[in-house]
């Protein structure tokens, strides 16, 4: 057994192995351009993502907004001070009233256009990533191990489902979502997913840091609309990375630094127990 220096210095090499990987855009680039389907998935989620989504938001903030501030706010917003001879010798700016304004205009905007194009993005996102998963693992490993559609086999979709919404609660374990779609296409349980990335957890939290740093300083919107941009080029990349350790190491570890970080302990949780409720009512 190593002692905790040595298993810390081990730990920051396999954190930077996976900050790396997470900068093999070149080759994530060239599998894109070398792919008919991926090059017209890839797309779509551009115009998607980054001209509706983003653009709109950005054409929201920068000239929807501004616009009603200078034309609205002179003729009904404005508290106008006359001089003794009746004439406007200043106007200032309500900024409460202001600031209702632009809450009213943004919740209407957010009600009738972000949310449902979000929503709409999220599904057609979610169909594009598979497809792109799936013939990308083709090009570099073959064709996907499939099951047959029996009825634990639907409770594990499920449970892979459920598990993935309970990992969007961490964007640092959201950019490890990307390897989901090798390690399904590779035929593994969810109980595999979950140990290998535990096992491995300083790997993939230098793998998702580039990814969390960008998406964590913008808001909301703005995070999930760059999230969804750049998600299909981090499939690609996940697709041909080699996580370290590649061999159970755990020998290596001291017992001051876990080997196997269980970092999916809750979510594990409550998704079993959703799962079993269903098999019980079967």
């Amino acid at each position: 057994m190593e002692s905790f220096t040595e298993t810390l210095k081990l730990c920051l090499e396999y954190f930077w192995c996976g900050f790396k990987d997470a900068f093999a855009w070149p080759s994530g680039l060239i599998t894109i351009y070398g792919s008919q389907t991926i090059k017209n998935r890839t797309l779509k989620c551009f115009v998607l993502n980054g001209v509706i989504f983003l653009g709109s938001i950005f054409f929201f903030n920068h000239i929807t907004l501004p616009t009603l501030h200078f034309f609205l706010g002179k003729s009904f917003f404005a508290l106008n001070y006359r001089d003794n001879n009746g004439d406007v010798s200043d106007i200032q700016y309500s900024p409460l009233i202001t600031k209702i304004l632009d809450t009213i205009v943004a919740l209407t905007y957010q009600l009738l256009w972000v949310y449902p194009i979000f929503v709409l993005s999220f599904v057609l996102n979610a169909i594009w990533y598979q497809e792109i998963a799936d013939k990308a693992f083709r090009m570099y490993h073959g064709p996907p191990i499939n099951s047959r559609r029996t009825y634990p086999s639907i409770l594990n979709v499920m449970a892979g489902e459920i598990y993935r919404a309970l990992l969007f609660m961490n964007y640092l374990i959201v950019a490890t979502l990307v390897f989901e779609y090798k390690w399904i296409n590779q035929g593994w349980s969810l109980e595999q997913r979950i140990g290998y990335f535990e096992e491995r957890w300083s790997y993939f939290a230098g793998f998702g840091f580039l990814f969390t740093v960008i998406t964590f300083f913008v808001d909301q919107f703005l995070s999930a609309g760059v999230f969804a941009l750049f998600f299909p080029l981090y499939i690609i990349m996940a697709i041909n990375a080699h996580p370290m350790p590649r061999n159970d190491e755990s020998a290596r570890f001291s017992s001051l630094m876990p080997y196997r970080l269980p970092v999916f302990w809750v979510a594990n949780k409550l998704n079993n127990r959703i799962i079993g409720r269903l098999s019980l009512k079967r």
